[in-house]
């Protein structure tokens, strides 16, 4: 290691008390990092749909006496192992992102790997810091997709959200038309204030109908979707044929706890329909470098923009269990922030 000790012995961190929950907050020793790694003290961390869903995937015993969930957050790098990009990583304040299920940012520290942490500018505070990576760098990958596969017009579920904001604009700057689902009358009046024109309410009796109508007037042929509620059966059957879906997320099911999704294999075959999945790492690992470090420039970019994440509100690390409960009351209304 290449600095003298600035830090404790001994931090808080969030586990899980056993399967399914509930967390609770324990003490236990701060990590050393190692080669190529870096130790951040965390000053901000979010809780996002894919922090919950991976909270249900830790099954294994084994896993939950050492697993510490949180996937990324912001801080300021305190102890820096071996390495010429851990010293570069040296007393900067970044956005992390977590490398180890043993080590996450829902603590008061983390050990990464210092490729996977990006110096932040002054003109981004911690709190905006701590949500750089997951929404601006997905958007982004959404757009990579749209290009390569010449899409000029998309469909997004749920647009209300801070990442579907996000890839709105994204596809605005290219001349990207969006059809935006929201899941009520409120978020659909307030997407039209700020300026979108494509918006339907998934909530109304005519949405699968609209959509039908408005999908095949415009030929979007690619459905984002990280509700999978029953109603994504409804939506495949109604785009128009060699369509795509693309799943991120499973919000209904990290609500309700129901995982299976009804799809009629007959529209799939009718139409030509191709179901992928889409989780952010599985993409980032297919990166070069370069390309990984152009995408955090562009995501500063994006952050640097009017798009800042509406938060609505913070907790102490202490708290964990009621920021949970809160955030899964109402996904699309801001982010919830655990302060440590």
């Amino acid at each position: 290691m290449l600095s003298a000790k600035s830090y404790p012995d001994k931090m808080l961190a969030a586990f899980l008390e056993k399967e399914g929950g509930p967390l609770i907050v324990k003490e236990v020793r701060v990590p050393e990092p190692g080669p190529s790694e870096v130790l951040v003290k965390i000053s901000a961390a979010p809780v996002n749909p894919s922090d919950l869903a991976r909270l249900k995937n830790a099954r294994h015993e084994n896993d939950l006496t050492t697993f510490i969930p949180g996937l990324e957050g912001s801080g300021s790098v305190v102890a820096a192992g071996k390495g010429i990009l851990p010293r570069f990583m040296m007393g900067r304040r970044v956005a992390c992102s977590s490398a180890y299920n043993k080590s996450g940012t829902w603590a008061e520290y983390m050990v990464t790997k210092a490729g996977m942490c990006f110096p932040l500018s002054s003109s981004i505070d911690d709190e905006q810091g701590s949500m750089l990576l997951i929404n601006p760098l997905t958007a982004i990958a959404f757009l990579e997709i749209i290009r390569k596969n010449r899409h000029k017009t998309i469909i997004n579920n749920p647009a209300a959200s801070a990442l579907g904001r996000m890839i709105e604009h994204l596809a605005g700057e290219n001349n990207i038309k969006v059809i935006n689902i929201v899941r009520n009358q409120t978020q659909a009046e307030k997407l039209k204030s700020e300026g979108s024109i494509y918006v339907l309410d998934s909530s109304h009796p005519s949405f699968i109908g609209d959509l039908k109508i408005l999908a095949g007037q415009l030929n979007a042929k690619i459905l984002f979707d990280a509700i999978c509620s029953s109603q994504l059966q409804y939506m495949i059957e109604v785009l128009p044929a060699n369509s795509s879906v693309v799943i991120y997320g499973n919000m209904h099911g990290n609500q309700t706890g129901e995982n299976q999704l009804p799809i009629n294999p007959g529209s799939l075959i009718g139409n030509n329909i191709c179901i992928s999945g889409f989780f952010l790492a599985n993409y980032v690992k297919g990166n070069s470098i370069l390309k990984v470090g152009m995408n955090m420039l562009k995501a500063k970019r994006l952050m640097n923009s009017d798009l800042r994440i509406v938060i609505r509100n913070r907790f102490h690390l202490t708290k964990i269990q009621e920021a949970i409960d809160n955030s899964r009351k109402n996904m699309s209304a801001g982010k919830i922030l655990l302060i440590p």
